[in-house]
């Protein structure tokens, strides 16, 4: 067995010494080893309670045994399948996928899907259908929000993830968080679509408000602008609903889904568009595919994903934990004096501290006590608090216990010295809307 020193030797030489240094500073050194539901433990035997969950990969636990299942029956009879032919498990997840979204009072529902195999690549084919269809050029989206790291969902997310690439993809306009009220300001004759997560996951779980994403929809639809919402962190029950733009009444005209719907096992994501937009194949019905996008074994994993994200029970405890959650870091905010609040819908949660400082500390103590979790990097502020969806109350209450201590543990630190945070931006929001 190569120990964790033999690990962390390989790791520098071969994928990342600059990662090392960082890593040591918030106790993120881990070399994973068991891992089982909620926890993981290194290979150490030092456990974890997992509220990183790879941003939402492991809503359903770490080794779910019903994904396990599920995948290991589909390999006794399939593989991946061909992208250039019919499948039926493809063809099964895709209708599972549209009829998930529901339809809006008046009407208004998804209709088709391609499938990817990764979420910047799910938020790469968002782009092209909203360019294609269209006919424009020019995408709307956030100041300081992230969509992935390759191509041109590097280009729609904040600019320090293009900037060291020497790269910046042409067609994206960033806007700030409280410009969405007048959105269609910034709306010309060249604007395909909007694109905003749910939920912005990196730039510190601020709740967008219900009234603001509603005049979203609205302008959009009455400008004939595209309306993208990336659901890859905030999808599949993390909200509290099968999707979290259901909190607000609206139904996009694309929606990107990934991480969770791998159930941890094997990866697969989708683009879920409207019907009409498929008029984009007529000339040329090649013009896209992925060649593992929508694998048959992915297939089987998400769709016990998507039994549970619909499942009313199962987004039932979300919800109540969502509520203990909530009620127990509104105890913090009066008994500690470094907490202001929680950023909250459901379990897409993150713990927002009085200053940066503060937040920076509580991130490195809480990892020391075995709770791992990360920092919104665009908004150092909130530490963002991700737990399994599958947690029970009896863990809850155990996690709570440890959040506790490692926040009274926790001393402002002086970052001036840190290379990493004197060239980062640091918090961009003070303040937050906390709730829907």
């Amino acid at each position: 067995m190569t120990s964790r020193d033999e690990t962390i030797q390989l790791h520098d030489t071969y994928l990342s010494r600059h990662k090392l240094p960082l890593f040591r500073q918030f106790g993120w050194d881990v070399v994973e080893g068991k891992r089982e539901g909620v926890f993981f433990w290194d290979v150490n035997g030092k456990r974890y309670f997992d509220c990183h969950v790879c941003g939402g990969v492991y809503n359903l636990g770490h080794r779910n045994p019903k994904v396990i299942k599920a995948v290991s029956d589909a390999l006794g009879h399939l593989d991946l399948g061909n992208h250039h032919l019919m499948s039926t498990e493809r063809s099964r997840l895709a209708r599972k996928l549209v009829e998930s979204a529901g339809a809006t009072s008046t009407g208004e529902r998804m209709g088709r899907v391609v499938f990817s195999s990764g979420g910047g690549e799910a938020m790469d084919f968002a782009f092209k259908m909203a360019k294609g269809y269209t006919g424009k050029s020019k995408i709307l989206c956030l100041e300081g929000g992230y969509h992935g790291h390759t191509g041109l969902s590097m280009g729609a997310g904040d600019e320090k993830y293009t900037k060291a690439w020497n790269y910046k993809p042409e067609g994206f306009m960033k806007i700030g968080l409280t410009d969405l009220d007048r959105i269609e300001t910034f709306f010309d004759d060249e604007t395909a679509a909007v694109s905003l997560e749910t939920i912005p996951a990196t730039l510190g779980m601020n709740v967008i408000p219900r009234e603001t994403m509603q005049h979203v929809r609205k302008m959009t639809r009455e400008h004939g602008i595209l309306l993208i919402l990336d659901e890859i962190q905030t999808g599949l029950g993390r909200s509290g609903k099968t999707w979290a733009f259901q909190h607000y009444g609206i139904m996009p005209d694309i929606f990107a889904t990934g991480k969770g719907l791998s159930g941890g096992i094997y990866p697969i994501t989708a683009t879920v568009y409207r019907d009409e937009m498929e008029r984009v194949y007529e000339q040329n019905p090649m013009i896209h595919f992925s060649t593992f996008g929508g694998s048959e074994i992915g297939c089987a994993a998400a769709d016990i994903v998507l039994d549970h994200a619909t499942d009313p029970e199962f987004l039932a405890h979300v919800n109540a934990l969502s509520d203990f959650f909530r009620d127990a870091v509104d105890d913090l905010v009066i008994q500690s004096g470094k907490v202001s609040g929680i950023r909250q819908v459901g379990l897409f949660q993150a713990i927002e501290f009085v200053d940066v400082s503060t937040c920076i500390s509580a991130v490195a103590r809480l990892n020391a006590n075995g709770v791992f979790c990360v920092f919104s990097n665009n908004d150092r502020v909130c530490a963002q608090f991700m737990p399994p969806l599958v947690m029970t109350m009896e863990e809850a209450g155990e996690l709570m216990t440890l959040v506790r201590q490692s926040i009274d543990e926790a001393e402002p630190r002086d970052l001036s010295s840190s290379d990493f945070f004197s060239t980062q931006t640091e918090a961009r929001i003070t303040s937050a809307n906390r709730h829907l």
